[in-house]
């Protein structure tokens, strides 16, 4: 059998046997954890410090670090790939933090768009869930595009039948066990990826022996887009943290506070670990004058593998479709259930659970349907990106008690409105014309400037719109609506786990 069918059964093996082990372990959790919406969407206070370290590591990778993180070097060098690095991991922690804050404030709350809801109000908490359900489509469309990709362009296959089976596996036991099945499998796919890792490095360290390495060359060394990776990374990647459901269903399923703490910290060291290799591996590829198969570099870590002439011994090829395949379905399930848990706060909290489960199903079919279609989404991340980054800020600012009150759900709003003119009037400077600058805002540029503008625009647009609104209030007399009552919440979502 040639490499590409082997591949197939391999990792078609593979999936399908976590999807099996997922539906038992969903049977027998059934009888012991309350079939409630509230359950099926949160996984509520069951899972200790090593599922959430293990949890939180396989939903922040994905198919995309192994093409992604070489691509990178290729353009921002060994600089930008430390910070790309440590910029995927570090947020988890905060995320850890934050989260503590936000369950001490308001402890009954399913979504980080109940959050807003309580806090500001309704426009608020459309505003943010609608942002984060097109950042997470977004996410898994090019998660289903990437493992699609491997076969297609990598081993030379049909990108149809891995789309579909991830797809088709994990939407069974995602809809049949809800949260609490997607963390388990989380765990067991995070120790394989951690394994699968460690032989491959073992054959990169025993097989990488270049005659001879030559002076950086200026995409590699230090250069522009690295040090601009300083502050790009770490600002638009916390944000698109945020606006991830995902990340905040673990805080919801975390057993307490220091299982959250010490298993975000567990996972943030391993994913950065596990992104830098990633990422280095290209940088040996092309730094050591291997022959590259993409001039993009998307596919560097695989030209790694070839330890003499034109191809890599088929066992090791295997071994990285497979971690690949596996760390793609480990973030594949996780947007599944945020995507759910976000529509479901929205609109279905208060229906019975089957509404929820079909709801899995029926968000993953046009995502499909797009991946299969080849159609690009890589441009609609930065889209993403620069929204979240002038977002998190205003929203972030109402777990402030001294804020209470005097950031209004206006004042956030407003924070976000004038971020989107200080990024938009940034590229009208930069282009010359509205049009260009927008296109160049939100579709070209990855630069250092829309993410240092953003955050510092919003932070004004809040300033102006709460000092407006002080005046006008003491002018007239008017006193400051504080944040609903937590014991209003409290009896509100007590409706909820009861169905």
């Amino acid at each position: 059998m040639d490499i590409t069918t082997i591949s197939y059964i391999v990792c078609t093996i593979v999936v399908v046997a976590v999807g099996v082990f997922a539906m038992v372990l969903s049977f027998y959790s059934s009888k012991s954890k309350p079939s409630t919406v509230d359950f099926f969407l949160t996984a509520r206070s069951s899972s200790p410090t090593w599922n959430i370290a293990g949890s939180f590591y396989a939903t922040s990778l994905g198919a995309w670090v192994v093409f992604s993180m070489p691509s990178y070097v290729v353009s921002a060098g060994i600089v930008g790939l430390v910070f790309y690095a440590l910029s995927s991991g570090l947020p988890i922690i905060m995320i850890a933090y934050v989260g503590t804050l936000v369950q001490k404030k308001f402890p009954y709350i399913i979504s980080i768009g109940d959050f807003a809801r309580w806090r500001f109000g309704h426009v608020m908490r459309f505003y943010v869930s609608f942002l984060m359900l097109f950042i997470m489509s977004v996410g898994l469309t090019a998660e289903y595009t990437s493992v699609g990709n491997l076969f297609e362009l990598v081993l030379g296959g049909q990108r149809e039948v891995p789309i579909l089976v991830v797809a088709i596996v994990t939407t069974i036991y995602t809809a049949y066990g809800g949260l609490y099945v997607s963390i388990l499998t989380d765990v067991v796919q995070a120790v394989m990826t951690v394994a699968l890792l460690i032989v491959i490095y073992i054959y990169v360290a025993v097989t990488f022996r270049p005659t001879e390495l030559p002076p950086l060359n200026p995409t590699l060394g230090p250069n522009y887009l690295g040090y601009a990776a300083i502050a790009v990374m770490p600002i638009s990647l916390a944000a698109a943290t945020v606006f991830s459901e995902a990340f905040w269903q673990r805080v919801w399923a975390s057993a307490d506070e220091r299982s959250l703490k010490n298993g975000s910290i567990i996972a943030a060291i391993g994913i950065t670990l596990t992104c830098f290799l990633f990422g280095f591996g290209g940088f040996l590829s092309i730094w050591g004058g291997i022959p590259q198969s993409d001039p993009y570099g998307s596919t560097a870590f695989f030209d790694l593998l070839k330890t003499s002439g034109d191809s890599a011994p088929t066992w090791i090829v295997i071994l990285v479709a497979l971690i690949t395949v596996i760390m793609n379905e480990g973030s594949v399930d996780s947007y599944q259930t945020a995507l759910t848990n976000t529509l479901s706060a929205l609109f279905l909290r208060t229906l019975p659970l089957w509404v929820s489960r079909l709801a899995v199903i029926l968000i993953n079919i046009p995502i499909v349907i797009v991946a299969l279609m080849r159609v690009s989404v890589l441009s609609l991340f930065l889209i993403g990106n620069v929204l979240s980054t002038i977002s998190a800020i205003p929203l972030l600012c109402g777990l402030s008690e001294r804020l209470d009150g005097y950031v209004s759900e206006g004042a956030a709003l407003f924070g976000v409105l004038l971020g989107f003119i200080g990024v938009s009037g940034l590229g009208w400077i930069t282009m010359g014309n509205l049009a260009d600058g927008l296109n160049y805002i939100f579709f070209v540029s990855y630069d250092w400037p829309t993410f240092v503008v953003g955050p510092i625009a919003s932070i004004v647009g809040i300033a102006l719109y709460a000092g407006g609104e002080m005046v006008v209030r003491k002018s007239m007399g008017w006193t400051y609506p504080l944040p609903k009552a937590h014991i209003r919440m409290k009896e509100t979502m007590a409706h909820v786990s009861t169905n």
